[in-house]
């Protein structure tokens, strides 16, 4: 006995396998793996231009002199109670923000 999704199933044991069918599946399976082999495959590579990506490091490690110089005076203000906070400009700036 055999069970299915709706319940037990009876199967005929007697039947007859038709050959030429099963020959036909057997053929089509083997005709599908040869048409996978002689698809292409996708590839990639990938490459280093190793003065390239030193350049692109050292732009990126780069401190700019001119914001370094306004870090350095905000710092300043801040530490020294100096610097004020304009109200209206942080709430617009809140308003106008896109989040």
């Amino acid at each position: 006995m055999a069970i299915n999704l709706y319940g037990p199933a009876t199967t005929d044991s007697s039947r007859q396998v038709d050959s030429p069918s099963v020959e036909k599946a057997a053929s089509a399976k083997t005709e599908a793996s040869a048409s996978n082999k002689a698809a292409p495959e996708d590839t990639t590579a990938f490459s280093s231009d190793t003065a390239t990506v030193n350049a692109l490091t050292k732009t990126a490690l780069e401190v700019v002199p001119s914001r370094q110089a306004k870090v350095e005076a905000l710092k300043q203000a801040v530490n020294s109670a100096q610097y004020q906070l304009d109200a209206d400009k942080i709430a617009a700036s809140i308003a106008n923000a896109d989040v």
